[in-house]
């Protein structure tokens, strides 16, 4: 048995909450951050938004601060690491950057607006931001490098589609402005 499991399983016999449970205060932990922000990221709000009582989350989690670690792995591992490997697997350059651009578009974006946020608070959130960034930036770089053949090229077109996406979660236009800059990104460099 893996390493990972097995501290799951420790994880969960010291909890006593099943995995299902602690996905459930993940899931709703993602969903108040993205209707009411980083101010309304409570432990409160999370329990009301399931009807639950900070017992049950206690039950679940031993500390708010075990949860909010767990939410920025959480994050990162499904909004980032997971959606960079199904794409990398595309071997063909314009399905890959096709695919890159539908997830750049439908990315939780409120709750990402809420993440950076909270990782301008928190120097243990901005470092998990900065990774998940990074992590984006180097997806990207590839997908362009082997659809135009130049790494240079393809690192500024990267790096300028990260800027878009991190401008319009900050507030900046809307998801068809977002879709235009993506698609004008891509045309202006036929080869990418």
């Amino acid at each position: 048995m893996s390493e990972h499991r097995t501290s799951d399983r420790v994880e969960h016999r010291r909890s006593g909450s099943s995995p299902g449970a602690r996905r459930r205060y993940l899931d709703a932990g993602m969903a108040v951050l993205a209707e009411q922000g980083y101010p309304g990221f409570k432990l409160a709000t999370v329990c009301r938004r399931l009807g639950t009582t900070t017992g049950s989350f206690y039950h679940a989690f031993g500390s708010w601060s075990d949860f909010q670690n767990e939410l920025i792995a959480h994050w990162r591992q499904t909004k980032s690491e997971e959606l960079i490997r199904v794409t990398s697997q595309i071997a063909d350059p314009t399905a890959r950057l096709d695919a890159l651009t539908r997830v750049g578009l439908t990315l939780p974006h409120a709750t990402e607006r809420a993440i950076r946020v909270w990782a301008a608070n928190d120097p243990a959130v901005a470092e998990v931001q900065r990774l998940v960034d990074d992590e984006r930036v180097a997806a990207l770089t590839d997908a362009f490098a082997t659809s135009s053949g130049d790494r240079g090229l393809a690192g500024r077109l990267a790096n300028v589609a990260m800027q878009l996406l991190i401008g319009y979660e900050a507030g900046m236009g809307t998801l068809d402005d977002l879709a235009w800059a993506f698609a004008t990104l891509r045309g202006g460099y036929a080869g990418a």
